[in-house]
């Protein structure tokens, strides 16, 4: 982009951000004007040998976004929490990306990509009715949430935390579901079991009936089916077959 290269945060500066190749590795970190990374040593051109492949070297193994989110926080006070040295306790929280104290790392080892172009990237092996399934419940989720947004006003508070409560159990348990872990039953049946208390202790889905006289038995239907189908997963589907890893090549088609 001519000039502006090195102004402002361009596109290829951008992908070297997002990039995990070594020479990528935390550079690039302005949002706006380059010049900061170039002011503090931070800057790294696009390399036209070097193509960047996105991600972390860390990579997450699970479709869940809440333990995605959090993995790496929980990573670093697990590694505090068993570092022998003090200074490691302290210093781990203000090292480079992926800095581990030594007697951690060799102790509690984690995967970590070591050839950017040919690693195993996590695909679970789910059946027709797994996928058909987990669409239907990120809509109802979509749906839910969608509702929660158009009338945050009116449901108030503390009805919005309770709302949001449930929000985080849908999402958590089919996400789980998604990952084949069997405790999936577990936050599927407590989220269904908080959807019903709410209907039965509101008399209504958070004033939902005013649009929809029977969106409460609707409700209803949909948290006991939702129950039955995790279970059909868990204690038949999941038991017959096996979870896999499949390997797949981030090199681009030549």
């Amino acid at each position: 982009m001519g000039i502006l290269e090195k102004i402002i945060v361009t596109p290829s500066h951008h992908r070297v951000h997002h990039a995990i190749n070594p020479e990528y590795i935390d550079k690039n970190l302005s949002q706006i004007f380059i010049f900061w990374d170039k002011l503090f040593g931070t800057f790294q051109e696009e390399l036209p040998e070097v193509l960047p492949v996105y991600g972390i070297t860390r990579p997450v193994r699970t479709w869940n976004p809440i333990k995605i989110n959090f993995q790496h926080a929980w990573l670093l006070t697990k590694d505090a929490w068993r570092a022998k040295s003090w200074k490691d306790k302290l210093r781990i929280w203000f090292m480079p990306t992926g800095w581990r104290p030594a007697d951690v790392s060799e102790k509690y080892p984690v995967y970590k990509i070591e050839n950017v172009y040919e690693f195993e990237k996590y695909n679970t092996v789910s059946s027709r009715f797994l996928y058909s399934w987990s669409w239907i419940q990120i809509s109802v989720v979509l749906l839910f949430i969608s509702y929660l947004f158009g009338n945050m006003a009116s449901i108030g508070s503390p009805n919005i935390f309770i709302y949001g409560g449930f929000v985080f159990l849908s999402v958590y348990a089919y996400t789980e579901l998604m990952d084949r872990n069997r405790y999936a039953l577990v936050w599927e049946s407590l989220k269904n079991i908080l959807g019903i208390w709410i209907i039965y202790y509101l008399n209504d889905w958070f004033g939902a009936e005013k649009y929809l006289l029977w969106i409460s038995y609707v409700l209803v239907t949909y948290f006991v089916i939702a129950s039955f189908v995790t279970a059909r997963f868990i204690f038949y589907e999941f038991r017959k077959e096996n979870t896999g890893i499949i390997t797949t090549s981030a090199l681009p088609n030549t």
